[in-house]
């Protein structure tokens, strides 16, 4: 319960707590003092009837005791001489209204010049039917209801005042459950303001040092794969990821092509064309590559040595190659001309395909050997290493097939993985997907690209969150990880599809899933992916960040998201 409930609550109790005694005050006052009125008035009339008796009969007196008991609405008077009763009246029964109730009290007044005797008198209760008229009660009934109407409308007034601090509570929770950026700044509504006002500096200043700590993070991990001079990643960060890919863990038979780009020496473009123009014309090809390589989803571009630079083209065939080769070299010919540089023999392309199991050292020779024969054959141009290797690739159309009988045969073929602690013991079970294509199976890093590409991303995972749902039934002690796309997780859509999902499983079952996402794709969505996280969170199911390390991004994610689990890239393993 917030504050302002609670304090809203406090005064509400106590203002009709007061209102509550005050009322029964007033009503025990009035009635006291209205049977105190009436007492006094039959004391009144016994004093007039105890004169009366020093002078004449008892007998003699009924005409004056009818008008004294008329007068004190009296019932009936016994004359008692110690307990034995000497004479006795009552007055005749006159009109009474109707619903009118008969409640009567007894008083016993000793008379003063008759001593040993005494009047009895029975007389109708003042307050009997005090209460059951709708013309007395009503000032009573109104002033009650003024009250109640009061409170109300204090309550609320209350409330209204309180408000600004109720939404200054609610930001600090938002704040204390993680939230950070633009979403928690605060309103002009909040009070007290200058609170408001000094948590929004905080924020601010931890947003920015935040900002700076991540720029920092960013600019030591690139110093590490990056070169300082183009920004493009450096030989190491290149050979990396290409041992990466050829070590094939999943042993599917991984293939790809390497493709190395020699360009002029730019130290003798330097000293023939001057060190401005040099420059100039050096950015100009390397944004002309870097534009050109960013096309390829899955590629590389690193500047390998001094004018020679590296692409990485996993799962795609040399006649894919040749292809990006002869676009490549179109694009270099749109250039401007320079009188200095000779168009026509600016660019010299060697192309090598490698297969899972060969050495980075190997393939970089054979790319290497390819280059200079492009350069031995004068002009732009490229040159293949060894064009007898079998292709591995398919076209669009193969792929495209491939992958729609896969969705409608019910998803790929699934494989498990135990993540084992350092104790030995089973954490989870990392399920695996692979296409079997009629020939071989090929592993999700070479067909979720495809995926991606044809937009079946959503259809996908929504297959794969089916599947994994079944086999928690199947392995009630287990708990099972599987990759979903960042793609999908980012729409609305399949966002509300995955909350009615899993809020159908039981919470032992949710909490027993583990989703994983790229890293790459986390730190380009991280704003969006927030909320969905949130919520996925929130419903138990825990959230693992693969392939940490492999691209160059900075490491806010891990404070920003409520991630459990990390697993670092097999190179950035092999480092640390």
């Amino acid at each position: 319960m917030r504050l302002t409930t609670k304090f809203s609550a406090f005064v509400t109790l106590l203002t009709g707590l007061t209102i509550f005694v005050t009322l029964i005050g007033c009503s025990l006052s009035f009635y006291n003092a209205v049977q105190y009125k009436y007492v006094s008035r039959v004391q009144a009339a016994a004093t007039a009837i105890d004169t009366h008796l020093v002078t004449h009969d008892i007998v003699s007196l009924t005409p004056q005791i009818d008008e004294l008991m008329i007068a004190s609405d009296i019932v009936r008077v016994d004359l008692l001489q110690g307990e034995r009763r000497v004479y006795s009246h009552s007055r005749a029964r006159g009109y009474r209204p109707a619903g009118t109730s008969d409640m009567y009290r007894e008083l016993v007044v000793s008379l003063v010049k008759h001593p040993g005797m005494s009047l009895r008198l029975v007389y109708q209760d003042p307050m009997g039917n005090y209460f059951h008229s709708l013309i007395t009660t009503a000032p009573l009934t109104l002033a009650i209801g003024f009250i109640v109407l009061i409170l109300f409308l204090s309550v609320r007034w209350l409330q209204r005042q309180l408000s600004g601090q109720q939404l200054l509570e609610i930001r600090s929770t938002r704040i204390l459950n993680g939230e950070r950026g633009a979403n928690v700044r605060g309103s002009v509504y909040e009070w007290p303001a200058r609170t408001s006002s000094a948590l929004d500096v905080l924020l601010s200043e931890i947003q920015f040092a935040h900002e700076q700590r991540s720029r920092l993070d960013t600019l030591i991990r690139s110093y590490a794969a990056q070169d300082t001079k183009t920004g493009l990643g450096n030989r190491l960060f290149f050979d990396n990821q290409l041992a990466t890919l050829l070590e094939d863990q999943e042993k599917v038979g991984v293939h790809g092509v390497v493709m190395m780009i020699r360009l002029p020496d730019f130290n003798l473009l330097r000293d023939s064309m001057g060190g401005n123009q040099a420059e100039e014309q050096m950015f100009m090809l390397i944004n002309l590559l870097s534009t050109f390589i960013m096309r390829y989803p899955g590629s590389l571009l690193a500047r390998y040595h001094r004018s020679d630079f590296a692409v990485l083209l996993p799962h795609r065939t040399l006649k894919e190659a040749e292809s990006i080769a002869g676009q490549l070299l179109k694009a270099v010919d749109a250039l401007p001309t320079n009188k200095m540089l000779d168009r026509d023999d600016m660019i010299h392309i060697g192309i090598c395909a490698w297969r899972s199991g060969q050495s980075t050292e190997q393939v970089m020779e054979h790319a290497e050997a390819a280059a200079r024969n492009a350069s031995l054959q004068g002009g732009n141009s490229w040159a293949i290493y060894d064009d007898t290797l079998p292709e591995k690739g398919r076209g669009n159309v193969r792929w495209r097939t491939l992958i729609e009988q896969m969705l409608n045969r019910g998803g790929p073929r699934l494989y498990q993985k135990p993540a084992v602690t350092r104790e030995g013991r089973v954490h989870h079970r990392e399920l695996m997907c692979r296409i079997y294509d009629g020939k071989e199976e090929v592993s999700s890093a070479e067909y979720m690209p495809m995926v991606l590409q044809f937009g079946l991303s959503e259809e996908y995972d929504r297959l794969q969150i089916s599947r994994l749902i079944t086999l928690l039934g199947y392995w009630p002690d287990e708990n099972l990880a599987m990759q979903l796309t960042v793609e999908s997780l980012i729409r609305p859509r399949f966002q509300r599809w995955l909350r009615d999902t899993l809020m159908q499983c039981e919470k032992s079952q949710r909490n027993r899933i583990i989703i994983e996402l790229a890293e790459a794709d986390v730190c380009q969505h991280i704003s969006r992916l927030q909320p969905v996280l949130r919520l996925v969170n929130a419903l138990g199911v825990r959230v693992a960040v693969t392939q940490a390390g492999l691209t160059l991004v900075s490491t806010s994610w891990i404070k920003a998201l409520n991630v459990e689990l990390l697993q670092a890239a097999s190179e950035s393993g092999q480092k640390h």
